[in-house]
């Protein structure tokens, strides 16, 4: 999206989304700024690295799962952005 000239990416999880002219809204139930996915991956990962049960592991396994996707998207806007 594009805000007083300036561009920012997101990615965002299952939701809807509305453009109406030069405005925007987004209904989603996650939505991170692509500058903050890499720290978000380093999160999961380090959990990981953690001893914990088995359901936190699932979860941050999950967690990890959705960062490494959102990472997916990024690069893709670094490399198609503009074509």
């Amino acid at each position: 999206m594009r805000r007083g000239g300036h561009d920012s990416f997101l990615a965002v999880g299952e939701g809807l989304v509305e453009v109406m002219g030069k405005r925007m809204a987004i209904l989603t139930d996650m939505a991170i700024a692509a500058d903050k996915i890499e720290e978000a991956r380093q999160r999961a990962e380090a959990r990981l690295r953690e001893k914990i049960s088995a359901e936190e592991i699932a979860s941050v396994n999950a967690s990890l799962a959705r960062s490494l996707a959102q990472l997916h998207v990024k690069r893709r806007r670094h490399v198609g952005y503009g074509m």
